[in-house]
């Protein structure tokens, strides 16, 4: 008795081949059929219709008779990536493997999109006769995979690392610094007034101090820094390659830009913060969690002493 899958192939074999190209053109991914010695023989509509659809973009989307495993070399070049996709390719053709895939960004005329590959080997039972490549696009799930991460690292009040990802980024700069016998130094902030702003203006008002503090701490910065807001109003400033009494650059142009924003805003307060610093020197064994603890006192220390000059005033 035929299992269902011979009795589809066998019915598949009664297709005349104008049925056959019918059903390869009712498919929305770019399919090409291959002989053994990966020359195109069929191709859908979809494959034939992608360079028009792509400012002229052929990529590997060669034509009925040209070889395909050549189109491909000449579409993506020598890195190594694709070096290894084509032999895989041919591993498919020669009976090695039965079946290759892999996914890949391709820049177009009308943005980036991201398709998968996939080459399956054609067999008439045990014996090769070919394959059938098809491309298919997954930009939208692509894009949805890297907003997930994004969102995963990324604070969504203030746009910049959350705390888990900037425990995670002083952990790896760490790891540079002690290879490279740097420092790393770090600024643990905190605002000084948030609780008067929530308790007068209201939290809306708080929240969007809190991204206004960001988006300056954020402009102090260099190109080789980063900025992670660990909860509420605690931000922190990661500063490589750099000792405490080099941070001071960094904390002037803080400063000035705070105080461009004070002078400016028409608001009945100001803002202000407390700030405590800490270094990792070449050769330190703390971990990231004891580095930022570290800055988190001399932070309540600096706080601690302006909360004693206005009693004392």
């Amino acid at each position: 008795m035929l299992t269902k899958e011979n009795a589809a192939r066998s019915n598949l074999k009664k297709l005349s081949p104008n049925a056959v190209q019918s059903v390869l053109d009712s498919l929305t991914e770019n399919l090409a059929v291959l002989n053994l010695r990966g020359v195109i023989v069929s191709v859908n509509s979809a494959w034939m219709n992608f360079p028009a659809e792509n400012g002229g973009m052929a990529l590997d989307r060669a034509a009925v008779g040209e070889n395909y495993l050549r189109a491909f070399r000449d579409a993506f070049g020598r890195e190594m990536k694709f070096v290894r996709a084509g032999r895989a390719i041919g591993s498919v053709l020669t009976g090695g493997r039965g079946k290759y895939s892999t996914e890949y960004p391709c820049d177009l005329p009308g943005g980036r999109r991201w398709f998968r590959l996939t080459v399956t080997a054609l067999k008439n039972g045990k014996t090769a006769t070919g394959a059938v490549v098809s491309h298919s696009d997954i930009t939208r799930r692509r894009l949805a995979e890297l907003e997930t991460r994004r969102l995963a690292v990324i604070d969504p009040m203030t746009g910049v690392l959350n705390r888990k990802a900037g425990i995670a980024y002083i952990r790896d700069r760490m790891k540079i610094a002690r290879r490279r016998k740097q420092s790393l130094t770090v600024c643990y902030i905190d605002l000084d007034n948030l609780k008067y702003v929530n308790d007068n203006y209201g939290h809306r008002e708080g929240d969007k101090t809190i991204r206004s503090a960001a988006k300056l701490m954020k402009n102090a910065l260099r190109e080789t820094d980063a900025i992670c807001r660990l909860g509420g109003d605690e931000i922190l400033l990661v500063l490589p390659d750099t000792t405490i009494d080099e941070s001071i650059h960094v904390l002037e142009r803080l400063a000035e830009l705070i105080a461009r924003r004070n002078d400016k805003a028409r608001i009945p307060w100001k803002l202000e913060y407390s700030y405590g610093l800490a270094e990792h020197s070449p050769g330190g064994k703390q971990t990231a969690e004891e580095l930022v603890d570290t800055a988190d006192r001399n932070m309540y220390k600096m706080k601690m002493s302006k909360k004693h000059k206005k009693g004392v005033n």
